[in-house]
């Protein structure tokens, strides 16, 4: 039931609201399962729903004249999008695709803008989601600048290395086509990173990543 759901009652967009108003909101929200890479949204598409991510991991990309796409953000659970057309715009400013199989709740957008402006609450809340995206869009951008692919992917496999760790072994959240558009690489280039990380005592193994020494990663970075 989705009025109990944990990952929407957390979610940022519903932050500083009792639980009680969040639950009956969330009950007038569709829920949606998607197959791996099913379209959800195409951009430029009249937008009729702000969704938020409860299961998998769905990919937002952004398209150029040449119908050429760049992936420009991996959504995770908790994550929504959408939720900038609370401030205005009836059109979705990129397409979202499942990544590996996601569930999405679709919540109605003229639904939410009349909640949201009941609870003002809910628009500082998306103002606060929207700073983190171009704060974020701005480290990708300093990222292309200036580092070179390994250590766009060093720094990845050091964000999921808990701090004291020295030896890590995770599995990969997602598929190597999906990590690459992440980081903004040509899944090529991934390969050829992950290759040049050998020297710093990274092994892949499929979706596996083993990292002997994460002191000596942190150097590759």
């Amino acid at each position: 039931m989705l009025a109990k759901n944990s990952v929407l009652l957390q979610s940022e967009l519903f932050a500083g609201l009792d639980q009680a108003t969040v639950e009956q909101f969330t009950a007038t929200a569709q829920v949606r399962t998607f197959a791996a890479d099913e379209k959800i949204i195409a951009e430029g598409q009249q937008a009729s729903f702000v969704y938020c991510v409860t299961n998998g991991f769905v990919r937002l990309s952004k398209s150029e004249s040449a119908g050429r796409k760049a992936d420009i953000c991996v959504c995770e659970p908790g994550d929504t999008f959408g939720e900038y057309l609370l401030s205005g715009g009836g059109s979705y400013a990129y397409s979202a695709r499942s990544a590996d199989g996601a569930e999405v709740a679709l919540f109605a957008l003229a639904d939410l803008r009349a909640f949201a402006d009941q609870h003002p609450v809910v628009h500082r809340n998306v103002m606060r989601i929207m700073v983190r995206h171009l704060l974020g869009a701005m480290d990708c951008i300093a990222g292309d600048r200036l580092l070179t692919a390994a250590q766009r992917v060093a720094n990845y496999i050091v964000s999921r290395c808990p701090a004291s760790a020295s030896q890590v072994t995770f599995r990969l959240p997602y598929r190597k086509r999906i990590l690459a558009g992440k980081l903004g690489l040509a899944p090529e280039a991934l390969s050829r990173a992950f290759a040049t990380l050998a020297a710093s005592g990274v092994e892949v193994r499929g979706n596996v990543v083993l990292v002997d020494s994460v002191s000596q990663l942190r150097k590759a970075c």
